[in-house]
């Protein structure tokens, strides 16, 4: 992501259709609570797999992100709603086994199994960094998942998911938006709420122009 106050960032998200990825709102603007100045993404490129250093500038290639959408109670400095979407100019082809990462709404039953979170950085382009740990709690008002996975900077926006061996799915319970170093780390739960609202963002018309237009919801 270019941001608004100069360089580039990086962080982490899923695809879930051809056409959007799942990420968290604080890869896309910063909330008033933040550090100032306030930022934006004024650009925003996706690399599938992508697992280098960081260079200065983006590499050659990447999907161009058309249209990013954060949540505006995230915007106004409510953490709990974390979440965004990114709209890619054009569609991706990506192949079986996993093709995409499908939102499930998730409550209490996912406390205490094992989930796996999944992001940049990792070991090398075309490998992400995993990790396995055990859900330690929720709070389904807050919408809020509760781990204890190791993570660093370039990993918000990650999926949290579980894999359904009988039914060969991902299914994705939570968005990584842990930002404090020291803390239990943290997701948004994909609650009922979470998905109308990533639903509403996958529905809206493309604004008219070109180039990158952030939409707050």
């Amino acid at each position: 992501m270019r941001w608004s106050t100069g360089g580039w960032a990086y962080g982490s998200g899923a695809l879930i259709d051809d056409r959007h990825i799942l990420t968290c709102s604080h890869n896309l603007v910063d909330p008033v609570t933040d550090r100032p100045p306030l930022g934006q993404a004024t650009e925003v490129r996706f690399y599938r797999a992508y697992n280098e250093q960081r260079p200065a500038s983006p590499p050659p290639g990447g999907a161009a992100v058309s249209t990013g959408y954060y949540n505006v109670n995230f915007s106004q400095g409510q953490d709990a709603w974390d979440v965004g979407v990114c709209r890619l100019a054009q569609p991706v082809q990506v192949g079986p086994p996993f093709a995409y990462f499908q939102p499930t709404v998730t409550g209490e039953e996912i406390v205490g199994e094992d989930v796996t979170l999944t992001g940049y950085p990792g070991v090398h382009r075309g490998e992400m960094y995993m990790d396995v740990d055990q859900v330690a709690g929720v709070h389904i008002d807050t919408n809020t998942l509760v781990y204890t996975h190791d993570t660093w900077s370039g990993n918000s926006g990650s999926p949290v998911w579980t894999y359904d061996s009988v039914t060969d799915k991902i299914a994705q319970r939570g968005i990584h938006v842990s930002r404090e170093a020291q803390e239990l780390r943290r997701a948004v739960l994909i609650t009922e709420p979470v998905l109308s609202w990533v639903k509403n963002a996958c529905a809206q018309p493309n604004p008219g122009g070109g180039g990158f237009a952030l939409i707050g919801l």
